[in-house]
């Protein structure tokens, strides 16, 4: 099975993936990218309200093939 490298950002940290993780194909290394991308976002504690999490799967080749953004912008509506 291939190797997928997941990095994340939540907008103060970081986290590469040095080891990588096996799955079947790019969609199983997709769901669980998305997963940990909401895992990774709830425990997010940035500055103010507004939270940018990012992540990033790789081959190993290093070639990023996915990559998705959770953005949580509150706002007072008058």
């Amino acid at each position: 099975m291939p190797l997928y490298y997941f990095d994340f950002h939540d907008g103060c940290r970081r986290s590469f993936d040095d080891d990588g993780q096996e799955f079947p194909d790019i969609n199983a290394a997709r769901d669980e990218a998305l997963s940990t991308l909401f895992n990774v976002a709830k425990d997010a504690r940035p500055a103010g309200d507004r939270r940018d999490c990012l992540t990033h799967v790789s081959d190993e080749a290093g070639k990023v093939l996915f990559r998705a953004r959770l953005s949580l912008f509150p706002e007072w509506l008058p």
